[in-house]
This record gives C-alpha cells, structure tokens and sequence, in this order.
C-alpha cells in the first residue's frame, strides 16, 4: 500500500472536510500540475498534521516527566503549550500554501520559457506544422522543463476529457496566470477559429515577447543596479561604521557601550554573511534564470573546498588557539614569512593565512568559469553568424544539409570545431537526433542549446525552408542582441565592489594605526596586535563574500563571484599594504 493509499484509507473523512473548507486548492493543483486528486493530498496533509501533533504531544510529556522542578513549572505557563502547538499548525499551512508557492515557482520558470517556445512553434508553422503538434515534438526535450510538464497536462485534458486540441490548449491558459502565455494560446485558437493568418499571428507574437524581454533586461539592470547601491551602503558603509565601533570598543573595554568580542563576532561572521546571501537571493529572483546551467565550475569547488579548509586550519587558526588538525608548522613559518616581506604589522598574520586560504578556493573554480563563459559567449556568437549565412546559401536553391557542409569550412570562432563534427555527421547520415545529443554533451549554454535544437528539428520534419530558417535567423539575432543589452547594463557595476573593498579596508588599517597614535599621545596603552587579529580577518572574509554577492548580481552565477571575490581579497590585502607602506594615517 502507498503512501496515498494508506492516508486516503484512514484519513479520508478528514481530507473531504479539509477539500470543503478550502475549495480553491483545485485549482492550484491543476495550475500547478499536481497529478494528484485534491482530497487525496489533503488526506497526507491531515497525517502530517496527526503525526507532528503527536510527536509534540510526545515531547511536552517527557519535558514534564523530568526530574527538577524548572519544567513542571512550565506547565503554567502558557508559552509553554503554545510553542507545542506550533508544529501541527506548520504543518497545516504548509501543506495548505505549497501548491500556491509552487506556482509562484513555476510561473517563474514559464515566464522565460514561453518566448523561446513561441519562437520554436512559429518556426515549425513556416515549415507547415500545427501549433499543437509542434507543442507535442517540444514535449521530447529537456531544455523547457516547465512547459514540458503544461505541455503533458494539455495532453491529458484532450486524452482524459475528448475535448479537441484547440479546446484543450485554451482550458490550459486560462488556469495559468501568464498574459504572454493566454495572448499565444487563446489568440492563436481565436485567429484559427476566425479564419486569420496564424502564421502572421505567431510571428508578430513572438517578435512582441522578445521585445518585451529587452525591455525586461533594461528594467532589471536598473533594478539590480539600485539594489548593489543597496548592498553597498549595507557592506561598505554599515560595516564600516560598527568597525569604527568595535576599534574603540575592542581597545578600551571601559568606554566599550556594551560591544564585546563575541558581538563583533556575530556581526563579522553571521550577520554580514546572512546579509550577503539574503542580497544574493533578492537579485537571483531579479534576475533571467534559464532552465539548464554549467555545473562544472561547481564541481571543482568541491575539490578546492576541503583543501582551502585544511589551509585555513593551518595558516590562520593556530595564531588565534590551538588546533587538533594543526599538522604542518611551516605553513604557519610560511605565513609569517610573507608578512614580513609584505611589511605588514604584526598581529596581522591570520588575515594572511585566510586570504591565502580564501584564494586556493577560489582560484580553480575562477579559472574554470572564465575558461566555460568564454567559450559559451563565443559558441553562442557563432552560432548566430552561422544561422544568418544559413539562411542566404539557403537562397541559391542548396539544401540545408548541402549548406552546412560548405559552411563547415568558414571560421565560427568557438563554434567551428563543433560545427565541422556536426558537418561530418551529416554527411555520414546519422540521424538529426543523435547530432544534437552529441553538440549537447560539449556545450552547456542554454541559449546555444535552444538554437541549435531549433535548427535540427526543423530539419527532421522537413521544414528547412527559406521562410523557416530566416524565421529562425532573426530570432536568434534577437537573442543576441538581448544578451548583449544584458551585459551592457550591468556592466557599469562591475568595479563598484572593487572600490567598495579597498575602501573598507584601508579605512579600517588607518584608523587603527591612527587611534593608536593617538591614544599613545595621551599616555593610553591600544592592544595593537590583538586588533590586528580581530579586525582585519573578518574584513577578508566579508571582501570575499562581498565578492561572492557582487558577482551574482553583475553577471547572474554564483560561480563569477569567485572571481570577484578572488580579485576583492587580493585589493583588500592591498589596502593593508598601502596603509602600512605609506603611512596613509598621517594625512588625516
């Protein structure tokens, strides 16, 4: 017996009662793609709500069963059944709210897909195929992974009901909230139905959305730009001004206004990191997220992770305590070694072993995700230029398969290896199918995906007409044009952080060695090298999470923030070195 099963069975009632409070969770279920009958899934609900209310009931007799009086007085205190009750009621609302949140998730993911599904279904009608059944080919692939699951449940209303495609396609984009998805479906049935012209339809349609997203792309760039300026007040000034705090604070605990090491600690290493993250999350939700990325850059910095850590308990935390993983003393005499030729203070020796821990991470996975955005940003170019000379050998009456093999022989920069080994498959007559999984394995830019697939498909329903491949050209110049603006509009925010980095830094060192100067001046003692420990780590740490955050709102991966943060932990060990190299203090 399932899951399912077992819950219906027993908690059944309690489903049908929960289904008549709450009506419209049908609805979300069905927009949401949940294969799931609706009293059915609330019939889980309802057991995870019996099973955690159990287990809190659990809990709080135990509590009251142990030995000392401090828990039995909990018992009158109300607090003390309210927390208890919390659990089941999570649970409620929880099962309650999830097909509401993922809608919100999967509208999301349509929102990108539906423009390059257009663009594929006015393609295949060039070439003579109907919107449904050019949506029914999409269903094979994984590039569009949310519109293939609509897809699949257009299907199950023409299977489950007889209703007619036509029919079916328009009950589907009225559950959707999307207006470019109900303007292409309902539109498409209503010009059908009229007698129109779908073809015109579905291409000015199409060309609509397309410039709608640059327009999205500029909005987004101002957007992202007004939240860095944000960050940048969070991350530069506001910490800057605690570490002013904290200096005063750490070098005379009398006038301390209640700032300890531990506060400074919590600030340093959870507060400014959290707030790092919740900024990375804000701009991953401002930003154009498409379906598939590179993962390899990833999968080094597992390898690189484990090795930073190791170098960190080697060369940064043994000058604060002691450490069982300390193994090897000379990474310590190593550190010290560069500060000296560095001529940094001392006490500042764990901030050089974190950078250098910090960089041993960092480094591999920067190299990695330059080497694949470049190669990515190369293919895709030439897969456009390809595409437009595609479409004018078209002209002079050749077949496709005749003008890609000619073409094989002109220079697509990054694209000319692959398009040699996709020549050469077609000429030995493997199948259209089996060319494209082949280009799929060495590439992984999603748009160069989706063009490439747009253009085999063509192929293998005989489509390859001028008409078609011109359709497809002007697209994919379109794309590119989109990336580019893309690029250009966050591409002003790029050295913010960098400025941001050696300013916090080098303030900090100033104003370290300057409230020392002073205070020796009026006969005050400032634990100089134990500021130097406390302060300037934490400034590394939070340059290279600085960095991390940075790089995902400028280029849209966690995995360019490595570079960035690479680069911030180099310019903030900079300005510790200009500070002390020029005695920068003495102009204040």
């Amino acid at each position: 017996m399932s899951l399912e099963d077992f819950c219906y069975a027993y908690f059944g009632s309690i489903g049908r009662a929960l289904h008549k409070v709450f009506p419209k969770i049908d609805e979300d279920m069905e927009a949401t793609n949940m294969k799931m009958h609706p009293e059915v899934y609330l019939s889980i609900v309802a057991f995870g709500v019996i099973l955690s209310a159990a287990f809190s009931c659990a809990a709080m007799v135990v509590m009251l069963l142990l030995p000392g009086g401090s828990w039995r007085q909990m018992m009158f205190n109300p607090i003390f059944y309210v927390i208890f009750s919390l659990p089941p009621l999570v649970v409620l609302f929880a099962g309650l709210l999830l097909p509401s949140f993922s809608i919100s998730n999967r509208i999301s993911g349509l929102k990108v897909e539906i423009p390059y599904a257009s663009m594929y279904i006015s393609v295949m009608a060039r070439g003579g195929l109907s919107p449904y059944s050019s949506l029914l080919r999409l269903r094979k692939t994984d590039l569009l992974p949310k519109l293939r699951d609509e897809i699949e449940r257009i299907q199950r209303i023409v299977l489950a009901t007889g209703t007619d495609p036509i029919s079916a396609m328009e009950r589907a984009a009225k559950v959707i909230n999307i207006k470019d998805y109900k303007d292409l479906l309902l539109g498409y049935a209503s010009t059908l139905r009229t007698g129109g012209d779908v073809l015109h339809y579905l291409y000015s349609q199409t060309d609509m959305m397309f410039r709608k997203m640059a327009a999205n792309i500029r909005a987004m760039g101002e957007h992202l730009g007004t939240l860095l300026e944000a960050y940048i007040i969070v991350g530069i000034l506001g910490a800057l001004g605690l570490y002013m705090m904290f200096v005063i604070s750490l070098s005379l605990p009398q006038a301390a206004g209640g700032l300890s090491q531990e506060s400074f600690f919590l600030f340093s290493f959870i507060l400014l990191p959290l707030a790092s993250l919740a900024f990375m999350y804000l701009g991953d939700a401002l930003q154009i997220n498409y379906p598939t990325s590179n993962w390899k850059p990833y999968m080094v910095l597992l390898a690189s992770a484990p090795l930073g850590f190791f170098l960190a308990n080697q060369m940064a935390i043994p000058f604060f305590a002691d450490t069982p993983l300390f193994i090897l003393p000379s990474l310590k005499d190593f550190v010290i070694y560069i500060r000296q030729i560095l001529g940094f203070n001392e006490g500042s020796e764990p901030a050089i072993g974190l950078a250098l821990s910090l960089i041993v991470v960092a480094l591999p996975v920067a190299i990695i995700d330059h080497h694949y955005a470049s190669e990515e940003k190369g293919v895709l170019q030439g897969i456009t230029s390809f595409l437009r000379d595609l479409v004018e050998n078209r002209k002079t009456g050749l077949s496709p398969e005749k003008c890609i093999i000619i073409l094989s022989r002109k220079d697509y920069g990054k694209f000319s290896k692959r398009l040699k080994l996709i020549s050469s498959e077609i000429s030995w007559g493997l199948p259209l199918q089996k060319v494209f999984d082949d280009f799929k394995r060495s590439v992984k830019n999603w748009l160069a995906l989706i063009n490439i697939y747009l253009l085999v498909d063509t192929l293998s329903v005989g489509g390859g007409t001028e008409e078609s491949l011109e359709t497809l050209a002007e697209f994919s110049e379109s794309i590119m044009l989109i990336e580019q603006e893309r690029r250009s509009v966050l591409a002003p925010l790029a050295m913010i952080p960098y400025i941001g980095a050696l300013l916090l830094t080098a303030t900090t060192s100033m104003f370290i060695l300057f409230f020392r100067d002073v205070t020796s001046t009026v006969g005050a003692t400032v634990p100089f090298i134990y500021l130097n420990k406390t302060l300037l780590p934490p400034l590394i740490f939070h340059s290279f999470m600085f960095g991390l955050t940075s790089g995902k709102l400028v280029s849209g991966r966690v995995s360019s923030g490595f570079k960035v943060g690479l680069y911030l932990v180099i310019a903030s060990l900079a300005g510790i070195w200009l500070t002390v190299s020029f005695q920068l203090f003495k102009f204040w």
